[in-house]
C-alpha cells in the first residue's frame, strides 16, 4: 500500500511581518563609538532585513553576551578596553571555547601600534582589521554589507550540510516512521539552502508532514492542521498531474516511488526565477533517489526481520514450543525498551534480536531437549549449554543485530541473586537485555497455552514473579510490568496459542 507524506505549510504566509534584524555586537569603551556607529547604520538593510544593535564596554560583557546570542552575524571589536589584549581574548573565547566559526569578527582599534596588524592577521581567527580613523560612513556600510553577505552564505552552507546529514540518516532506512521524519526535516533544510529561504528573510515558512494511508492522515513533524492541503489548487493539481508546479512564489515538489508518495509545498513573498524551478527540479530526482534508498533499506530490515522470526520459530518448534511464543517474546521487549525510554534504534534492535534468545537448542540432542519426564543432573548440564551455544553461533558477526542478540542468548538464564548460568552473573553485572528477556520468556512460558500444558492462572504468574522479584528477576523490572500489567496482557491475548492438548 503507497504511503502518501504531505510536507506542507499549515497557514498562508503574511505578508507583512516584523522582520527579525542581523545582530550585530559593538564591543567597545567609548560609548560615543557605539553612538556614532548605530547612528550610520540607522536605516542600514541588507537583505531586506535591518540591524539589531547589542552592546559591550568590555571584554567581559562581549563574552557573556556571545555565550547567550549564539546567532549574532558580526562583532565590531575593539582592541584595547579594560586590558591591552581584551579584545584578543574576546577572539580566542568566542573561537576556541564556544566553537562558533560562523560569526565575522572585525577588529576595529584605535591605538594599531598596541595589536599590529600583521601579528593580529597571522594569530586570530578575525575577518578584518580597521583602524577607526579609516572607517568613514561609506567604508563602514561597505565594510558591515561584506560582512553580513559573508555570514549569511556561511549560515546558508551550514544549512545545507545539517540538511544533507539528516538526509543520509534517514536512508539508512532502520524503521520508516523515523527514517521518513528524518528525510522530510533533512529535505526542508536542503530546501531552504538551495532557494536561500530563510523564516525571517524572502519566506515565511511553516511546515508539516502529514501521511496519508487510505483516507487517513497523520502528522508526522508536527500536531498541526490536517485540512490546508485539501484547500490548496496548487497541491490539488500536484497530485492530480504527479509531477512538480511552480506557480508564481508558490511551489510544489512530488515525489513518488513505490512505498511512498512525498509533496513539499512552499509559499513565499516573491515569485520564483527560471533558474529557482530548474534547480528545483534537479533537486527532485535526488529526493526520489534518497528516498529509494530508504524503501530498499527498508525492505531489507523488513526481510531480516522476517528471517529472524522464522529461525526462532524453527528452534521453538523443535522444542515443542509455540512460534507464536517468539512473536510475544520479542513484542514484550520492544514494551519494556519503551517503558525504560531507550532511544527508538536501540528499541527496535531489542525486539528483532530477541526472538533469537533460544537460538542454541539447536545444539542440544533431541534425547534431551524431548525427553518427556525430568532431565538428571548430567543431561540438565548439557540442556544449560544452549546458553553458551547461542552465543557462540551470533557473536561472530559483525552485524549489530547479532552481537544484541548473542549477549541475550548468553544472559537470559541468569538470575539476579548469581544462581542463574551459565557465568552466575549477579544484578546490573547481567545485561539489561538478558534480564528483559529472562523476565518476560517466563511470564510468557507460564501463561501460555501448550500442547503438552494448560496456561497458568494470572493470579499464579504473578504470585511466582513476586515470589522470584530480587532472586531471579530484577525487582525494578518486576515494579515496571505489574505496573503496566494491562498492557503486556494485550499483547499476550493479541497472539494467544489455541490449546491442542487433551483436557
Amino acid at each position: 500500500m503507497d504511503d502518501e507524506i504531505l510536507i506542507i505549510d499549515d497557514e498562508k504566509a503574511e505578508s507583512v511581518h516584523i522582520k527579525q534584524g542581523w545582530k550585530v555586537l559593538i564591543v567597545d569603551d567609548e560609548p560615543e563609538v557605539h553612538r556614532i556607529t548605530k547612528m550610520t547604520l540607522a536605516q542600514f538593510l541588507f537583505d531586506n532585513k535591518p540591524i539589531e544593535f547589542l552592546h559591550a564596554y568590555t571584554g567581559t560583557e562581549a563574552k557573556a553576551i556571545m555565550a547567550n546570542e549564539p546567532d549574532i552575524a558580526l562583532i565590531l571589536l575593539d582592541v584595547v578596553m579594560e586590558t591591552d589584549s581584551a579584545g584578543l581574548d574576546v577572539v580566542r573565547y568566542v573561537r576556541t571555547e564556544l566553537h562558533n566559526q560562523q560569526v565575522r569578527i572585525v577588529l576595529r582599534t584605535g591605538q594599531p601600534g598596541q595589536a599590529p596588524e600583521d601579528d593580529v592577521v597571522a594569530n586570530f581567527d578575525i575577518n578584518d582589521y580597521k583602524d577607526k580613523t579609516e572607517l568613514t560612513s561609506q567604508k563602514l556600510r561597505t565594510l558591515i554589507r561584506a560582512s553580513l553577505r559573508s555570514y549569511r552564505d556561511i549560515c546558508s552552507l551550514e544549512h545545507n550540510r545539517k540538511g544533507l546529514e539528516k538526509v543520509i540518516a534517514a536512508s539508512k532506512g532502520i524503521f520508516e516512521k523515523q527514517a521518513l521524519k528524518q528525510f522530510a526535516e533533512g529535505t526542508l533544510d536542503q530546501l531552504s539552502a538551495l532557494l536561500a529561504l530563510e523564516e525571517t528573510s524572502l519566506f515565511q515558512l511553516k511546515q508539516n508532514a502529514y501521511e496519508i494511508r487510505n483516507t487517513d492522515m497523520e502528522p508526522i513533524l508536527n500536531e498541526e492542521d490536517q485540512t490546508h492541503y485539501r484547500n490548496s489548487s496548487v497541491i490539488q493539481q500536484a497530485l492530480a498531474n504527479k509531477q512538480n508546479v511552480f506557480r508564481d512564489n508558490e511551489l510544489v515538489i512530488y515525489c513518488k516511488n513505490p512505498r511512498h508518495s512525498l509533496i513539499f509545498h512552499i509559499e513565499g513573498t516573491r515569485p520564483l526565477s527560471q533558474m529557482d524551478t530548474y534547480l528545483l527540479n534537479l533537486f527532485t530526482e535526488n529526493i526520489i533517489i534518497a528516498l529509494e534508498n530508504i524503501r530498499l533499506n527498508e525492505l531489507l530490515a523488513d526481510n531480516q526481520r522476517e528471517i529472524i522470526y522464522r529461525i526462532g520459530e524453527i528452534v521453538e518448534t523443535r522444542s515443542k514450543e509455540s512460534g507464536l511464543h517468539v512473536k510475544r517474546v520479542a513484542l514484550y521487549c520492544e514494551l519494556f525498551a519503551r517503558l525504560l525510554g531507550f532511544p527508538e534504534e536501540k528499541t527496535e534492535l531489542l525486539k528483532r534480536a530477541s526472538p533469537l534468545h533460544d537460538i542454541g537448542k539447536i545444539g542440544i540432542p533431541d534425547a534431551i531437549l524431548h525427553k518427556p519426564g525430568k532431565l538428571d543432573a548430567d543431561e540438565w548440564e548439557i540442556m544449560k549449554t544452549h546458553a553458551q551455544i547461542g552465543y557462540d553461533m551470533l557473536s561472530g558477526s559483525d552485524i549489530e543485530l547479532f552481537q544484541v542478540a548473542s549477549q541475550i542468548a548468553l544472559n537470559h538464564h541468569e538470575k539476579w541473586d548469581g544462581s542463574g548460568y551459565p557465568q552466575g552473573l549477579t544484578g546490573h553485572t547481567i545485561p539489561l537485555e538478558g534480564r528483559i528477556t529472562a523476565l518476560v520468556d517466563v511470564f510468557d512460558a507460564l501463561g501460555s497455552d501448550r500442547c503438552y500444558k494448560r496456561a497458568w492462572p494470572l493470579d499464579k504468574i504473578l504470585a511466582l514473579i513476586q515470589e522470584e522479584k530480587g532472586r531471579h528477576f530484577d525487582p525494578a523490572l518486576v515494579e515496571l510490568m505489574l505496573a503496566n500489567l494491562d498492557d503486556f496482557l494485550a499483547i499476550r491475548d493479541t497472539y494467544r496459542d489455541e490449546f491442542q492438548g487433551h483436557e
